[in-house]
């Protein structure tokens, strides 16, 4: 919970995203230099964003010195 509010937060250690990148990360089909040699079609946090703008939440990304923390804040309705 942060202020009142439903927190789900995510953590890897993998390489994470560079902070000039993380609004990029959440367009559709975005894909970063790094990862356009795997498998993929940059939908995943796409979905996640849109899915969280739907209902009223927001997304936003921290780095986990390695990796990225990925927070969904959901809004109450009070």
């Amino acid at each position: 919970m942060r202020d009142r509010q439903p927190l789900l937060s995510i953590a890897d250690n993998g390489p994470g995203i560079p902070v000039e990148e993380h609004d990029k990360v959440m367009e559709r089909f975005y894909r970063m230099d790094q990862s356009r040699s795997q498998h993929g079609s940059g939908l995943g946090l796409s979905l996640v964003a849109a899915v969280a703008q739907t209902q009223n939440a927001s997304l936003k990304f921290n780095d986990n010195h390695p990796g990225v923390i990925a927070e969904l804040l959901l809004n109450s309705s009070d």
